[in-house]
């Protein structure tokens, strides 16, 4: 693997619909500043899936909100870097350009789908106001109305139920009606945070199966936020794990699932997933926990918790090593000639 300096990116032969670009954000209060993500960059091509994997705390939803500018008003802040969309650097878009912006060419569906839903308002109507904000073509509330029940067709929910309201649905009901609403104006980035978290395993799976079949019909990029590699595996072109705000480790799926070397982080993920093919029903966790954002260690902000810590590593931030697109920030790398 060659060395690259920190800050140096990643650029690639082909289309690139998002572009982030040493992005840090942090969270402030008057006793204190989070520290929550901390110089990432990464690029998602036009068409294509990236999957975004850490434990809770890494950064994941964080850099979600930051792309949509959705971080909370008062105490959320990005303090660096780029968030380029088609060229255009969404970090110093006006609120009222980012209005028009989510939910038309960039959606997201969130983390609960019990909480995403207004309980008040018929699935219907929440699928139709989302059509109404971005209605530049002044379609006819007829015209609308027929684009609501496309919508609950294409996820598999009979139109006749569109009069009924968020309790009347199950829950896996509800998520595929919060991905009618994302999709409702045909964006070109879908950002789904940890999309099947609040469901149960066979309901998780048609899920997934729908947004997979969404995205090749409608030809739409994704970014996944997952902490679950069997997701990542079925789901993503690509890979970024993160840990601590930092992104440790990047590639295709195939170099994260085969490559030959792997950031000692990403090696611990791989360790708490039971094998059914070995006799063994031994885990291996990684030890500790996810460091104190408002106080990172010096160093490779994992070392506390990994195996292979040396001396250098609790001084030095780590180089970052990149071979055909996969890149890794580790002191253990072995350089290729």
């Amino acid at each position: 693997m060659a060395e690259l300096t920190q800050t140096q990116e990643l650029r690639e032969n082909q289309d690139v619909l998002l572009e982030i670009n040493n992005l840090t954000v942090v969270y402030k209060s008057d006793e204190e500043i989070v520290h929550a993500v901390n110089g990432i960059s990464f690029q998602v091509g036009v068409k294509e899936t990236i999957g975004l994997v850490g434990e809770t705390g890494a950064g994941k939803t964080t850099t979600a909100l930051s792309i949509m500018r959705l971080l909370p008003e008062r105490t959320g802040f990005i303090e660096g870097g780029e968030i380029l969309y088609n060229g255009m650097d969404l970090v110093t878009k006006p609120q009222n350009e980012m209005r028009m912006i989510r939910g038309s060419l960039i959606s997201m569906i969130f983390q609960d789908p019990m909480t995403s839903l207004n309980p008040i308002m018929t699935v219907g109507d929440q699928i139709y106001e989302s059509l109404e904000i971005h209605n530049t073509d002044n379609k006819t509330r007829q015209q609308l109305d027929e684009r609501v029940n496309e919508l609950l067709t294409l996820v598999g929910i009979q139109p006749r139920r569109k009069k009924e309201f968020p309790h009347q649905f199950s829950g896996g009901m509800k998520q595929r009606i919060v991905i009618a609403i994302a999709l409702a104006c045909e964006p070109q980035l879908l950002i789904a945070d940890e999309p099947t978290t609040a469901l149960d395993v066979t309901i998780q799976a048609q899920v997934l199966d729908l947004m997979r079949e969404l995205k090749e019909k409608l030809d739409t990029s994704m970014i996944m936020i997952t902490h679950d590699l069997g997701v990542v595996a079925e789901t993503c072109d690509k890979v970024a794990i993160m840990y601590a705000g930092e992104i440790v480790e990047r590639g295709s799926v195939e170099d994260i699932f085969e490559g030959k070397q792997h950031h000692p982080y990403t090696e611990g993920l791989f360790g708490a997933i039971p094998n059914l093919e070995e006799e063994t029903d031994r885990l291996s966790p990684i030890d500790g926990l996810m460091p104190n954002p408002t106080d990172l260690p010096s160093g490779c902000k994992f070392h506390p918790r990994c195996k292979y810590c040396m001396d250098i590593c609790r001084e030095q931030v780590p180089p970052v090593y990149l071979e055909d697109g996969h890149m890794i920030a580790c002191h253990l790398v072995v350089k290729e000639d």
